[in-house]
């Protein structure tokens, strides 16, 4: 027999007689972002009628999930990796990013990888647009994916954008996580790599992020930087087709600044298998 509304409530059934105070303040932070996207630790104090170390607590909580990021030099918490992807993903049913995706479908049908929008968020990306290869042995949707920047083509065609002070401000003395024995393992590793990407004007991984997994990727300049990156199995993305997939992504990503209305972006220099 079914219960009844009265029946059914009590301490553990959700509701609102029950808050969290915790977690209610915690969703008043993510409504905070709505209205200002930079929020100070003496702000949430002051919104949420909390002490400053409990401001603090809340928001270095929300960080250490990734739906808050605290910006190195400003030290103001914005929008997380995961709550943008979150955010773009249910957002009216639609992402923002999706005017690319014929574009990108049109690049993964000509190259046979799998492509994807990726955006930097702290020393991680997020992907935010994939369209899978047409082809039976591939690499899988990333979207909604989270992973640390260094690893990935994308992340490091977007951290090389970055001057070293701000660098070495979002790693610290830290160490790198790896993904895979092929991941970059040094700060100062990743300076070199970082050096080699700014060069060529693009970025490749083989094997770093995941085994057998290969992909390159170029930056787009504008508003929101972001990255057009091209993976695909290691044997199908060889060292030898770096130059023609760089070319075919550059080719893409001009019609999406046309379409996109994205003012910059630069072509790469001719590429050299890194």
């Amino acid at each position: 027999m079914p219960k009844s509304a009265s029946s059914a409530a009590g301490p553990d059934s959700g509701s609102a007689r029950y808050p969290i105070a915790s977690v209610a303040n915690a969703a008043r932070i993510i409504y905070l972002l709505s209205d200002d996207h930079r929020l100070k630790v003496s702000d949430v104090s002051t919104r949420l009628g909390v002490s400053l170390s409990a401001a603090h607590r809340l928001l270095t909580t929300l960080e250490d999930e990734q739906l808050l990021a605290q910006d190195t030099t400003t030290r103001c918490y914005g929008p997380g990796p995961k709550l943008v992807a979150v955010a773009d993903s249910v957002s009216s049913g639609r992402s923002r990013w999706d005017f690319a995706r014929p574009y990108l479908a049109e690049l993964s049908s000509r190259v046979g990888g799998t492509v994807n929008i990726m955006v930097l968020h702290g020393t991680e990306v997020a992907f935010v647009e994939s369209v899978e290869a047409p082809t039976a042995v591939r690499v899988g949707s990333r979207l909604g994916a989270i992973m640390p920047a260094h690893c990935t083509s994308g992340g490091k065609v977007l951290l090389a954008r970055l001057a070293d002070d701000e660098l070495a401000g979002r790693y610290g003395d830290a160490p790198l996580r790896r993904m895979t024995g092929k991941s970059i393992q040094t700060l100062d590793q990743l300076r070199t790599e970082l050096k080699r990407t700014t060069k060529h004007g693009y970025a490749t991984n083989f094997g770093e992020s995941e085994p057998d997994v290969s992909g390159v990727a170029v930056a787009v300049d504008g508003v929101e930087p972001y990255a057009v990156a091209v993976s695909a199995p290691s044997p199908r993305l060889a060292p030898a087709r770096v130059k023609e997939l760089v070319k075919e992504i550059c080719k893409t990503v001009r019609l999406l600044t046309d379409t996109s209305s994205v003012e910059s972006f630069t072509t790469p220099a001719e590429a050299n298998p890194a």
